[in-house]
């Protein structure tokens, strides 16, 4: 049978699918092919030449007494624990109750506030933080996973001198001769590489650094190309400016292939204010209107309400033609024919949106040109967008250098001591640099940072980073507000803060870290009152509301068009795209278990990359999933696999940063390729004349979407606003049949509280938050590539992805499966332990040390959300999740034990032991469970059921909400409330992106 998906086989499948829309989870699912659904009905493939041997009577019975004693075994052995007892309590500490602080960590570059949950003494949960403006009490899953980077005992642990121990002495010693003579020379020979921090106290030293050796060069290393956005400033306005978008009341947004609502700078509140607008159309005001151009499919894209596949590439031309759809003359250039067509309905449907829209907004992507930002840019000051939706600022940090000036200045030997800070070049470098070879050559290397990774390897000192959650500091985010960072912990190991690092190099002295930071706040803050009262304040608050963003003015200048470079010719063959990725994103995150096996949220991948390839690219190359190609740029190539994504652009290809690590630690090395061994330090983002080949081999790829059938069934529901203004209740369906036996409503059940869980699907953009969050506050272990290959993952929540339309340009939705906690749970019936049972409040619950591994729950449940520990995943010796990382109010599974969502029942009883405590009922809102508080779009609502007035018993009322399988008479207590998408009416016919409906309404 051939691998290889036939187009014409898809396009038959599709239609022949009936009136209304056709989801569908993959290719091969779509496509019907001969085996597919098979094989995802046995539930161990590889198993199966076991069963086909003969077994005799006795046989049987001695299997069957075996089976039995290992099963209970495994049930009741547990890991022997070690039990240290308190001598004396600190002042202050209760044992087994928690304490919260206010804090900030770095999240690629930027801060994000949060609050720390701790006991006795360490950190176990981390939470957005309500008054921090980047995060509004959202958080995200690189901020849910620091917590296990901070456990890692990977990180680094001591200062080393090539590659050995040594001691913080030693490097004081071998510093003095150098610093004095950088003093005699203002510094000259010595060059520094920053990494993506941005911190007002870690700026003010590098200012004084500078100041004192003015001859020394300074180089940035950005991950994320935001030195492109200013430059597309300073071609508009004459001067390097940081753009500040305000989601907040946009009627219609636009992104020019910016994932803003999972990546780009202030994604939270990004994706908060873009969900306020959703939700308000389903109450009845106007929705607002998305519309994406982009090159690779993103969390952004599928929410679209109209989404266009372009090369990278092509987004220029794009953003050229919206222009002068929009009145600005500028030089103008032909599309690229694979998306002509469809862009030009796109863009007549956008800009007629925009001119008639009271708030709109533009966003070009951090990895487009300077040219696209700048275009993007004008066109907002054009819309007068300039002081609403999009803000200015100066940008806080150093004027650098770009990392190929300092490539040709050690080649050209006028760069003899070499000074790292958090940045690794030596993995991420663009490869034509050949930067490892180079930076060898350099007489003095120094590495700060939290790993001895690649770079550090090579340098001959190293000193380890303490963590964010050890740390004294501060931090800017997105927007310009700074929040103070606080330790959680006493350091582990003998790490420095980044403020100890640069205090030593300028005084050659050890300082505290706490006294280097209130120092620089007493001279720098203006305040009216006393200074130990704002610092009280700060600390409690987590943000200095004294340090409000400046934000400038700005016109553009009058030739500024005339500054646009000339537009690039067609070019020949497939375009190379290089993205962050969305879970490790630069490699920074690679050692992080919880990160790897956390699925991309489009294509579902875990444990490595491969080569995005669009679905007619795939045919005609006769490519399939996981066969591996050599993919070439000039003289440089690596192998890959390769992975069909419905909806990319076909004249492209996509290759994401941040695998293929060699010295990320026992969890991240080995894992992927690394793609940046392609990049042209001249084009970092995408470049052309990329040639592709087969090998011949194949690669197994750990997926996770394709272990669960639809069989047809209508899971997920959605239609446009016009059809749900029209029918409220499209997504109900007829009630089962009556039951022969009595079936009490949760109200007469008990007069406890009865919960239940709504998710908005109309909200809800896909991000994977809430599975991390999931993951932090249950202690659900990781399992390896292996294992989530053989559908053994582990996680109690699943999103799943659907597609509807032609898999060329797709519209994509998500869907969140944890357990519905059914009234009826096929799973309590069959059970023959009743490890499954249900409790007073109506939670289904397991009863972990009764589970002997039948798994008969599992097999009976149609929702497919229990999860069964087929080795002892806690305690794998590489991907065990240190103790000290686990929530110890939820039991650590052992092996043969099942587990799922229990709506997080520890929440609930601490709640109502608080409760219980004050005299007080529970009110709607005391109980959050984790996948709620962590959600940016706030589209989880969870509470009493039995409760007409609570946030859940509303959310369910709406004639959006809907059940899943509900024909089966489970009686789930979780339900969805159905999508809603808002199309252009000149898009109305069809004649655009794909994504088109009859029907829709004015985003104003």
């Amino acid at each position: 049978m051939s691998r290889v998906l036939s187009l014409e086989k898809l396009q038959a499948s599709l239609a022949v699918s009936g009136s209304g829309p056709r989801y569908w989870r993959s290719l091969d699912e779509l496509a019907g092919r001969e085996g597919f659904g098979e094989l995802l009905r046995e539930e161990f493939p590889r198993l199966a030449p076991l069963w086909e041997q003969s077994v005799d009577r006795r046989g049987v019975l001695k299997l069957m007494a075996a089976g039995l004693a290992l099963a209970g075994l495994g049930a009741c052995s547990r890991p022997a624990e070690e039990i240290v007892p308190y001598v004396n309590i600190p002042d202050g500490q209760t044992p087994g109750r928690a304490r919260h602080y206010a804090t900030s960590l770095f999240v690629n570059g930027h801060a994000h506030g949060v609050i720390a949950k701790t006991l006795e003494g360490r950190p176990v949960k981390l939470e957005g933080n309500p008054d921090h403006p980047a995060t509004l009490g959202a958080c995200d899953s690189w901020t849910q996973a620091a917590l296990l980077g901070l456990y890692d005992p990977d990180r680094s642990r001591t200062p080393r001198f090539r590659d050995q121990v040594s001691t913080a002495g030693a490097l004081l010693d071998a510093l003095l001769p150098r610093r004095k003579h950088w003093d005699r020379t203002g510094g000259e020979g010595l060059a520094f590489v920053l990494g993506d921090r941005n911190s007002p106290s870690e700026q003010a030293r590098l200012r004084a650094l500078r100041a004192r050796w003015p001859a020394a060069r300074w180089f940035g290393h950005d991950a994320d190309g935001r030195r492109q956005a200013m430059q597309g400033a300073d071609q508009l306005f004459g001067r390097p400016l940081q753009p500040v978008y305000d989601l907040a009341d946009a009627d219609v947004i636009i992104s020019l292939d910016a994932d803003l609502l999972a990546s780009e700078p202030g994604f939270l509140a990004h994706a908060r204010h873009f969900a306020a607008g959703r939700r308000a159309g389903a109450a009845g005001a106007a929705m607002n209107r998305l519309y994406v151009a982009e090159a690779t499919p993103t969390v952004t894209g599928a929410a679209a309400d109209h989404r266009l596949a372009v090369a990278a590439d092509g987004i220029d031309a794009l953003a050229r033609s919206l222009a002068q759809a929009l009145g600005l003359e500028v030089p103008a250039t032909g599309l690229l024919a694979s998306s002509a067509g469809r862009a030009a309905g796109w863009i007549k449907a956008a800009a007629t949106d925009l001119a008639a829209a009271q708030r709109p907004v533009i966003i070009a992507g951090a990895q487009q040109s300077p040219a696209v930002h700048a275009l993007a840019l004008a066109m907002n000051a054009r819309l007068g967008a300039l002081g609403r939706s999009l803000r200015l600022r100066v940008p806080d940090g150093l004027v650098t250098e770009p990392l190929q000036n300092l490539n040709k200045a050690i080649a050209d030997q006028t760069v003899d001591s070499l000074i790292l800070l958090d940045a690794n070049p030596v993995y991420d470098a663009p490869g034509d640099l050949d930067f490892s070879e180079t930076f060898r050559t350099v007489p003095f290397r120094l590495h700060w940072g939290p790993y001895v990774d690649e770079t550090a390897r090579l340098c001959h000192w190293h000193v380890p980073a303490t963590h964010d959650l050890e740390s004294w500091g501060d931090a800017r985010a997105h927007d310009g507000s700074v929040g103070l960072i606080q330790p959680l912990i006493e350091p582990m190991y003998q790490g420095r803060t980044a403020l100890q690092m640069l205090a030593l190099l300028d005084t050659g002295q050890e300082r505290e870290a706490r006294g280097l930071l209130s120092d620089y706040w007493r001279d720098t803050a203006a305040l009216s009152g006393g200074f130990d009262a704002a610092w009280q304040r700060w600390l409690t608050a987590g943000v200095v509301a004294e340090a409000r963003p400046d934000f400038v003015s700005a016109r553009p200048l009058a030739d500024w068009a005339e500054r646009l470079p000339e537009p690039t010719p067609d070019r020949d063959g497939l375009l190379l795209q290089f993205r962050l990725h969305p879970t490790v994103f630069d490699g920074r995150h690679a050692n992080n278990g919880w990160l790897q096996e956390l699925p991309a949220p489009i294509t579902k991948q875990t444990w490595g990359n491969a080569v995005q390839i669009a679905p007619a690219t795939a045919a005609r190359l006769e490519l399939a999933d996981g066969d591996v190609v050599r993919l070439s740029l000039g003289e440089r190539a690596l192998e890959s696999p390769v992975l069909i994504v419905p909806g990319h652009p076909p004249d492209a290809l996509s290759l994401t940063l941040g695998h293929g690590r060699t010295a990320a630690g026992r969890v991240g090395n080995g894992v992927g390729v690394n793609a940046a061994r392609l990049r042209r330090a001249a084009a970092p983002w995408f470049t052309g004349a990329a040639a592709i080949r087969r090998t011949g081999a194949a690669e197994p790829l750990a997926l996770t979407q394709n272990h669960h059938l639809m069989e047809g069934r209508e899971l997920i529901r959605s239609a446009d606003v016009a059809t749900y203004r029209q029918d409220p209740g499209f997504a109900q369906e007829p009630p089962p049949d009556k039951s022969l036996y009595p079936e009490p409503s949760p109200r007469a059940r008990s007069a406890l509280p009865q919960w239940g869980m709504s998710i908005d699907l109309n909200t809800c953009i896909g991000c994977n938050a809430c599975v991390t969050a999931c993951q932090a506050e249950n202690n659900i272990p990781v399992v390896g590539a292996d294992e989530v290959a053989r559908g053994h993952e582990m996680h109690w929540i699943r999103i799943d992805r659907y597609y509807e339309g032609e898999p060329d340009a797709p519209r994509m939705a998500f869907q969140p499966v944890p357990c519905m906690h059914c009234e009826n749970a096929p799973c309590e019936y069959v059970c023959p332990v009743e490890a499954t049972q249900h409790s007073s409040d109506g939670l289904n619950e397991m009863v972990y040390n009764r589970c002997v591994g039948t798994r008969y729950c599992s097999q009976n449940c149609p929702y497919k959300v229990r999860r069964f520990n087929w080795f002892d995943y806690s305690n794998q010796a590489a991907l065990a999740t240190p103790a000290a990382a686990n929530n110890p109010d939820v039991t650590v599974r052992s092996r043969g034990v099942m587990e799922k969502c229990t709506y997080c029942v520890q929440r609930i009883r601490s709640a109502e032991i608080e409760a219980d405590i004050s005299d007080l009922p529970l009110a709607d809102g005391d109980v959050v469970t984790a996948c709620q508080q962590t959600c940016p779009t706030q589209a989880i609502h969870f509470g009493d059921v039995a409760d007409p007035d609570s946030a859940v018993s509303r959310a369910k009322a709406q004639p959006r909400d809907y059940g899943l399988l509900t024909h089966l008479n489970t009686r789930p207590r979780t339900t969805y409330l159905a999508g809603l998408r808002n199309p252009a009416p000149t898009l109305a016919n069809g004649d655009d992106d794909g994504h088109s409906q009859d029907d829709s309404e004015s985003p104003a």
